[in-house]
Formats: C-alpha cells, sequence, structure tokens
C-alpha cells in the first residue's frame, strides 16, 4: 500500500507527463523563497518586509490552514447541501474558501458533465436566481469571509462530486524560513517611463509542479519572497488550477526599485524615520485623544491610505490625504535651520461599520481634538456622506461613510507629534521569543532612554 507521502506526490497520467515537460524545459529549475515578516511603522503607518534571518529556524505566528469542506458531493438532485460553515469552525474563525466544480464528468461523478449551483445567503437553488449563482464545468468560486450563512451547493443530479476548500484562522501555525521548489519561471519584462521614474515592470508566472503548502498556511504578517537573476517578487494570484494537469501556477509583479526601501534584508540596518510630510501623523493619533469629556473619543483604529489591515472587520478607519498646500509665501526658519511650513491639506477619512450617532461623536471628536491641543484648525464646515460600496453576490452594501476635512497645521507639529510618540513607546523589531538566541539590534529612539536633545525640541 502506497504511504501517504506517496499519495500526496502522485500524480494522474496527464500530470505526470506534464511535470516531465516542465522539468525538460525548465532544465529542473528550482526557486528560493524566503521568509519576511511584516512591521508597520506605528508613527506614519509605513510598511516595512523584513527578512526572517535562516538561523532562526521555523517561525511560529498566527496564521491560515486549509482545510476539506463539509461535503464532497449533492445528495439528492434539486436538494441543497451546506458545504462551509459561517463565521466559525468549531473555535476557529473562517476567513475564506473556494468551490470547484471539476471540468469532466468523470471526475463529476455523472454521465455528462453539468453545472452545479451556489448560494451565500442560505440554501441553493438547481437554478441562477438573485442570491444563487451557477459554476459551469472547470469553474470555481471564492468563498467570501465574514459570511454568517456559510457556502451551500445544489446540483440538477443526485451524486455530483465537487471540491470544497475552507480557509480557517489558526492561532499558531510553523513556517520554514527558507523554501525551495521545484518548477519553471516565465517573465515578461516592460521599461516604464513615467514622469517620477523609470522602471522595468515584470510579470512573473511560476509553474510549480505541486503545491506550495507554506504559501497555503501564510498569515497576513508574514510572506515570502523568491528571487532569480536578481528579479525578486511575490505572488499576488494563482491561476485557474486543471485538477488533471496537477500543475499549480503563481502570478504576481516582481519587485520595483522604487519599492525596495520597503524590503529589510539586514535588520540590524533598519533605522526607520518619519517619511510623510503631511498632517498623516496627526490623524493617527486621534486614537489616543482621551477627551476630559465622556463619548467624544476615537475608540476604533485608523489606517493610513492603501495600508489597511488585510481583510479588517470593522469598525475601522482610513486616512486619505487629497491634497496639500502651503498657505504662507515663505516658512519660518528656526535657529537650527528647521523650517516651519504652514500648511492645509484636504484630507477624507472612510468609516466602516458605524452607526449614524457613531460617525456623528467622531466628528465631534475631531472638532474638540482641534480646540483642545490646537494641532489643526478647521478650515470647512465638514459634513458626513453615505457612499454605496456593493457586493453583487449578497445584494448588499457596506456601512460605508466618508468626512471629508479642510485642515490647517504647522509641518514642524506633526513632526513632533511622531517623535513624541518614539519617546513614549518602545520599538522592537523582531520578537526575541520567536527567534531564541538571537539579539536585535535596536536604534537609540526605540529604546526607553530619552534622548535629551531631542525632549527640548518637542514644544508646540
Amino acid at each position: 500500500m502506497a504511504s501517504v507521502t506517496d499519495a500526496l506526490n502522485s500524480k494522474p497520467p496527464l500530470g505526470a507527463a506534464l511535470a516531465q515537460g516542465v522539468r525538460t524545459l525548465s532544465m529542473d529549475q528550482q526557486i528560493h523563497f524566503d521568509l519576511y515578516q511584516r512591521y508597520v511603522f506605528p508613527l506614519d503607518g509605513m510598511i516595512y518586509w523584513i527578512k526572517v534571518p535562516s538561523s532562526a529556524g521555523p517561525v511560529t505566528t498566527p496564521g491560515i490552514q486549509p482545510i476539506a469542506g463539509m461535503a464532497t458531493q449533492t445528495d439528492d438532485g434539486g436538494a441543497a447541501i451546506q458545504v462551509a460553515p459561517g463565521s466559525f469552525w468549531g473555535t476557529n474563525r473562517v476567513v475564506g474558501g473556494v468551490i470547484v466544480n471539476p471540468l469532466s464528468a468523470t471526475d463529476q461523478g455523472l454521465s455528462a458533465a453539468e453545472p452545479l449551483y451556489y448560494d451565500f445567503t442560505g440554501p441553493a437553488y438547481s437554478y441562477v436566481t438573485g442570491t444563487t449563482g451557477i459554476l459551469q464545468p472547470g469553474e470555481s468560486v471564492e468563498i467570501p469571509e465574514n459570511n454568517p450563512n456559510g457556502a451551500w451547493v445544489c446540483s440538477p443530479s443526485d451524486n455530483h462530486k465537487f471540491t470544497c476548500v475552507v480557509y480557517i484562522s489558526l492561532p499558531s501555525v510553523t513556517l520554514p524560513t527558507d523554501v525551495d521548489v521545484q518548477g519553471s519561471l516565465h517573465y515578461a519584462s516592460v521599461s516604464q517611463q513615467r514622469e517620477d521614474a523609470t522602471v522595468d515592470a515584470n510579470d512573473v508566472v511560476f509553474t510549480a509542479l505541486s503545491e506550495i503548502q507554506p504559501f497555503n498556511v501564510i498569515g497576513p504578517n508574514t510572506i515570502y519572497i523568491g528571487s532569480w537573476d536578481n528579479i525578486r517578487f511575490a505572488f499576488a494570484q494563482r491561476a485557474r488550477l486543471y485538477e488533471q494537469a496537477d500543475l499549480y501556477h503563481y502570478q504576481g509583479t516582481a519587485l520595483k526599485t522604487t519599492k525596495l526601501t520597503q524590503i529589510i534584508d539586514d535588520p540590524s540596518k533598519f533605522n526607520p524615520e518619519v517619511i510623510v510630510s503631511n498632517s498623516l501623523p496627526i490623524w493617527l493619533s486621534l486614537s489616543s485623544y482621551v477627551p476630559p469629556y465622556p463619548t467624544f473619543n476615537c475608540p476604533f483604529p485608523l489606517y493610513p491610505s492603501y495600508l489597511v489591515d488585510d481583510n479588517l472587520p470593522p469598525p475601522f478607519g482610513a486616512v486619505h490625504i487629497e491634497e496639500t498646500k502651503t498657505l504662507a509665501m515663505a516658512p519660518y526658519m528656526g535657529p537650527k535651520s528647521e523650517t516651519a511650513y504652514l500648511c492645509r491639506d484636504k484630507v477624507k477619512i472612510h468609516l466602516y461599520g458605524l452607526a449614524a450617532d457613531d460617525v456623528s461623536d467622531f466628528l465631534l471628536c475631531v472638532e474638540n481634538y482641534s480646540r483642545d491641543w490646537m494641532t489643526i484648525g478647521m478650515a470647512n464646515s465638514p459634513a458626513i456622506y453615505d457612499e454605496k460600496t456593493t457586493q453583487t453576490e449578497f445584494k448588499i452594501i457596506s456601512q460605508h461613510k466618508t468626512i471629508e476635512f479642510e485642515v490647517n497645521y504647522l509641518q514642524t507639529v506633526a513632526r513632533n507629534i511622531a517623535r513624541q510618540f518614539i519617546l513614549h513607546a518602545r520599538v522592537q523589531f523582531y520578537d526575541p521569543y520567536m527567534f531564541p538566541g538571537y539579539t536585535p539590534e535596536v536604534t537609540p529612539h526605540a529604546t526607553d532612554k530619552r534622548n535629551s536633545g531631542l525632549e527640548s525640541n518637542l514644544s508646540l
């Protein structure tokens, strides 16, 4: 009898022939992937990926595990069955999944291939409705996250076979720091001459002979970055899978030179500083603002636009600085040649998962913060807007509201607020429990010892 390993690595006849062709064309090519951990600089929300040293050994971190769905074939034709649970599978949160309708009648276990119907709001029908969708043979559909009703399927015939995989969130998974994968790498290069930079864009397709299991369990705070011939890349998607071929196609765009500053290969040289020059640090500090009167505070996290955590459940907010302009003809020049520009920002705040009263309280929080600390001055009378963010599968819209502010501020004030965070927070780039025996090099401002020279310049 074949062992479990042999069974997992075995390929169907077509897959074996294709795998041999890939080996021949690629000359048994292997691609190396290194594990990186995400670090979010709390002062301006900039994201950095820091390489985990190979000497650290396997890393234990929160992650995701794919498991088989609740069923692999239907019962009676026209009768719906549930294939994925709602928000939780036991004590673990469901964070998505996929349903695949096999291409051939043989894989469906039927005499003729037929469609499969699915629904994410309740029992599916054997025809298309406002909530029930259709999967033609060979098609698949992603199971959405935070879906309390689970996933249901229905087929016209009895005993229709299909594939269902559910992704659950685990408190800990073990990830290797180095992964070598056999396959074939293809890339296409296009040189882009833009106003701001001239860069090469490399679209990468990696055909792996087997599924890359560490990619399936990786969490949002870790990433594997591959490298080959001075090209570094990560994958944003996996292309359509044909089970008969048993080849796995991973696609992504190689790292552009303008983004190299965000990838840290040597943590001892990592000394982050505030990058943004607008009012963003002021807005991010709102979460720690405690007014002298109740209610009007900010009880939810605020994130910089385009840097919100992956699949974050509401409530939360995103701060988007749309425009920055100066209001004075010349900046104030300090005794050490530091400049103080009087600026005005157009700021758009996106809020999710908040009722009308909660958003009104947040608006009052901003106005009270402006009066209490005088770090920003209101230059308009902001109003609350209801946005229409839809999801077709459920025929619903998000609880999405926006507020547009125009605020005046001194750029030095924003920098001083960021420095205050440095002096009151201990920043450590590696968890000593995660990497035993590794002593990180910490920057001077990332310790509890305050810098008297810097502290003297914090008066607002």
